[in-house]
């Protein structure tokens, strides 16, 4: 069940780089929306200083694909670790802290729509975030990524249904495989190229049968005391220029906007292996740390960095590079925002992790020791 759901993190998270090609390619339709057109009301603010959620009502009005949407957003603050900091790094590692202005990550509801969930944004009155619905998701984000005749205060919005994903299309050539988007490093082994092999080292297990079924129940018994994973989040210098528009804080707000998401997906995930079993939720994601290069990194000893100027990474290479920074032992995973396609076992990859062996005290994988 884990080594599922990291795989579908991982998929998840290559499929939100699509802009790598043409919106036109990659969206059946879409809409624009300006800053100037949104609707902004702040119901309660807070006569005193506090942390409640609810200190601090805003409502956001915005019409878009036929639809009024009236969103009643409160500030999120449990994405980002009590220890958050976030920093700037130069061409020779010298870091600068940025601050981040934690009010203006939101979360809510649409009014009117008991089962709704919304994840917000907002800078300046421009919005990145996702409105979910019980009949589609919808999301918005700034034109600038992907359309370059609007200024910065233009919005795109699309429905998660109207998204293309190139594993669903393929070629017109249709002997051409279909390109692997995301690939993983197993225990003691090279970068595999078959998804199925989902239960790769079960049987290595030495335990008898029943006792490992016993065990997996007694686990299940339980509530985890730790429920967050906190992580260090890293922007290579292309993702800098290329996704946050050469801008620190734009690419560190890109970056929370992301793992908000994928937070909630492992938050509402029933972590249930086996139906006699209830299993357990509330599972998810703390940003700890963020690092964004805003220059590549000057080599001084010689030895190979993720940072550096190369025309061309190995995939495997850059993941074994990055693993090799000590400060990832601070953290339960390390994750590297790139902007650059590669090549692995004649398919293109866009992300690519370690995946622990289901045995114990074993390496790689979130959480292992390093």
């Amino acid at each position: 069940m884990i080594q599922k759901v990291i795989i579908s993190l991982l998929i998840f998270l290559c499929a939100t780089q699509y802009s790598l090609g043409s919106i036109h390619q990659n969206l059946r339709y879409f809409e624009t929306i300006h800053a100037d057109d949104l609707a902004h009301k702040i119901v309660k603010r807070g006569l005193k200083e506090s942390s409640h959620p609810y200190n601090h009502i805003k409502e956001v009005h915005l019409h878009t694909h036929g639809r009024d949407f009236r969103l009643i957003l409160t500030p999120k603050t449990d994405i980002l670790h009590s220890n958050f900091k976030a920093y700037a790094v130069d061409g020779d590692g010298k870091e600068t802290t940025v601050h981040v202005d934690r009010d203006s990550f939101l979360h809510g509801r649409v009014f009117g729509e008991l089962e709704s969930h919304v994840n917000m944004h907002l800078d300046e009155g421009v919005m990145t975030g996702s409105i979910h619905l019980p009949d589609d998701v919808y999301h918005i984000e700034p034109s600038w990524r992907h359309l370059s005749d609007f200024d910065n205060k233009t919005m795109i919005t699309y429905k998660q249904s109207d998204v293309k994903f190139s594993w669903d299309h393929p070629g017109e050539n249709e002997e051409e495989p279909r390109p692997k988007i995301c690939g993983y490093v197993k225990e003691g082994a090279e970068l595999e190229t078959d998804d199925d092999d989902e239960d790769y080292e079960r049987d290595k297990w030495t335990a008898d049968q029943h006792h490992r079924e016993k065990r997996q129940i007694d686990q299940y018994e339980y509530t985890p005391t730790k429920t967050r994973c906190p992580l260090l989040l890293v922007a290579d210098y292309r993702f800098f220029q290329e996704m946050g528009a050469s801008n620190t804080k734009t690419t560190i707000n890109y970056l929370i906007s992301l793992i908000d998401r994928v937070h909630k997906i492992y938050n509402d995930t029933s972590w249930q292996d086996r139906q006699e079993v209830d299993g357990f939720k509330g599972m998810g994601f703390v940003i700890k740390k963020i690092v964004v290069h805003s220059d590549p990194t000057r080599i001084k000893s010689g030895e190979a960095h993720y940072n550096m100027i190369r025309d061309k990474w190995d995939v495997r290479n850059l993941l074994e590079v990055f693993s090799r920074d000590p400060q990832h032992q601070n953290f339960c995973l390390a994750h590297l925002f790139t902007h650059q396609t590669f090549t692995a076992s004649n398919s293109v990859v866009l992300g690519l992790a370690y995946i622990a062996s289901p045995r114990r005290n074993t390496q790689g994988g979130v959480c292992s020791k390093g």
